[in-house]
């Protein structure tokens, strides 16, 4: 299945000197499949380590400065999402209620611009899991399931959140064992699943 990523940053032609120049630099290294160190980073980036170092001490602070970036980027367009299906403008997703958030995630996951770079929570065997805790902080702010919902509202809800983090991991990884039509009908599902005119 092909998807459009024209919003991914492209490798720079010519030496960034800032710190999202940068930023776009890794995270391409990252969407074409490579290991990200500092050095390669740098490498990618066309500066020296010690200027990327200026911007990202750490391994940590880059691959979470990244993290955080995408993250937001998800959270512009989720939201976009929400308020289409909304029908009026969401500037937080508390304002929308949790069956339109959850399938506005799903929908995301199924038509998001995705590649390697938004593993990047896996990116590190040592910081995967203060990476996937960040990750998951994200999540829960956009996908809670309200306090006092009944086990069955909440398991729908949650079986919805588990299909698109699949969908999201399976594109993001390349595998794209879907086809758009086979989303399509997932996407039916998870309606029905959560009451159909959800």
């Amino acid at each position: 299945m092909e998807s459009a990523r024209s919003t991914r940053p492209a490798r720079p032609a010519h030496r960034p000197s800032g710190r999202e120049a940068m930023l776009d630099a890794a995270e391409a290294h990252l969407g074409e499949g490579g290991t990200l160190t500092l050095d390669s980073a740098a490498r990618a980036a066309g500066v020296t380590k010690p200027g990327l170092m200026y911007h990202f001490s750490t391994k940590e602070e880059l691959l979470g400065a990244i993290l955080d970036r995408m993250t937001a980027r998800y959270e512009r367009e989720m939201l976009a999402l929400v308020s289409a299906r909304h029908g009026a403008e969401i500037e937080d997703f508390a304002e929308a209620p949790a069956e339109q958030r959850v399938l506005a995630y799903l929908d995301w996951a199924c038509t998001g611009d995705l590649d390697a770079a938004d593993l990047v929570i896996f990116a590190d065997h040592h910081l995967r899991v203060t990476l996937t805790e960040r990750w998951e902080e994200q999540l829960a702010r956009w996908l809670g399931i309200p306090a006092g919902v009944d086990a069955e509202r909440g398991a729908g809800l949650l079986a919805v959140r588990l299909m698109a983090d699949g969908i999201w991991f399976d594109r993001a990884s390349g595998l794209d064992v879907a086809s758009e039509e086979q989303l399509d009908r997932m996407r039916v599902l998870a309606r029905d699943l959560l009451g159909g005119g959800a």
